[in-house]
């Protein structure tokens, strides 16, 4: 019974907060279906059916002050934000003991290049992974653009900073000092999240009509990826609606108008990142620095690098770069 349950329960949190249901909020809801089960004997599956399916009934039941608002990746802001630094710090966790047995050393020499130019990369990969999605996913779509001109900026800063800072040695990292603290923040990330004390956040109401209407084509556009046309003119029959009171207020919250008149459009505009041709362009990427880091380390000589690690990820890099080329790509939910 506990496994069966479990089995349903963790696909059921993850759809929950696909739907802007948290985790708190969730428990209740979770308890709930526990309880039935145990009562009736029956599984949840035979008693509430598919879990994803489960989380859009039980999500259209709560109100809409408890719901977070999410993109259709069931993803707020501060979800890629966060999301983004935990990657950051897996890489460097999985990263460190790597070079450092390629090495086979227990010190790095920190330099004012290495040091600065490390930094600088760790920005980087976080400003590409996290900043454009969490600008997008606020409903700023008109900002992306701005995020993604400060991506080679970021880059060409790295570069100089690693190829034209002083090289002096300053000082030995320790290799166990660096892989705690990263162990440290990925737990501090992993640990449960706190009880919000009030209801889900929500974007300050604009102060005029006319920031409001803006603010729900944002909304439209970035956060729920309707065409730009689309999200014009169901912008447009808000503002009929509202010349009957003259009150944005009579619509509702921006936030929960936007989500509920979304709620039925079939057709939706995706941002490149997530379209083939941008799949197909980091599987290109991904692969050419699996296949410099085999012929590299086959070079140096540390041959376990070259075929446990380099090898397999060159290959499945190439399996998944067929699978692009074929099209076998699903769309996303």
């Amino acid at each position: 019974m506990t496994t069966t349950f479990e089995t349903w329960e963790l696909p059921a949190r993850i759809a929950l907060g696909d739907q802007g249901i948290g985790y708190h909020t969730a428990n209740p809801i979770i308890e709930d279906v526990r309880a039935h089960c145990e009562r009736t004997g029956q599984s949840p599956f035979e008693a509430y059916g598919d879990p994803r399916e489960f989380a859009v009934r039980a999500a259209a039941e709560q109100p809409a002050e408890v719901r977070e608002m999410v993109d259709r990746e069931g993803m707020t802001p501060g979800d890629y934000l966060s999301g983004q630094i935990f990657v950051v710090n897996l890489l460097v966790l999985l990263a460190v003991p790597l070079f450092a047995a390629i090495d086979r050393t227990w010190t790095f020499p920190a330099t004012a290049a290495g040091l600065t130019g490390t930094v600088l990369l760790a920005l980087t990969l976080f400003w590409a992974g996290a900043v454009p999605r969490a600008v997008r996913a606020s409903g700023r779509p008109h900002l992306v653009k701005y995020a993604w001109a400060a991506l080679p900026v970021l880059v060409l800063a790295a570069a100089t900073a690693f190829t034209t800072l002083p090289r002096e040695h300053l000082f030995p990292i320790p290799v166990v000092a660096v892989v705690v603290v990263a162990a440290i923040l990925l737990g501090l990330q992993m640990r449960e999240p706190k009880k919000p004390t009030g209801p889900a956040s929500r974007i300050p109401a604009p102060a005029t009509a006319d920031d409001w209407f803006e603010r729900l084509n944002g909304l439209l556009i970035g956060r729920y990826d309707l065409a730009p046309d689309r999200a014009a003119e169901l912008t447009r029959t808000a503002r009929a609606q509202l010349a009957g009171s003259g009150r944005t207020a009579d619509l509702g919250s921006v936030e929960e108008y936007a989500h509920r008149i979304q709620e039925g459009e079939p057709a939706r505009k995706d941002p490149f990142w997530r379209t083939r041709p941008a799949q197909i362009i980091s599987l290109l990427v991904g692969l050419g620095i699996a296949v410099r880091a085999f012929i590299g380390w086959q070079q140096d000589g540390v041959w376990w690098a070259a075929y446990l690690i380099a090898l397999p990820a060159a290959l499945g890099g190439a399996w998944f770069l067929l699978q692009a080329l074929r099209g076998k790509r699903q769309p996303p939910s």
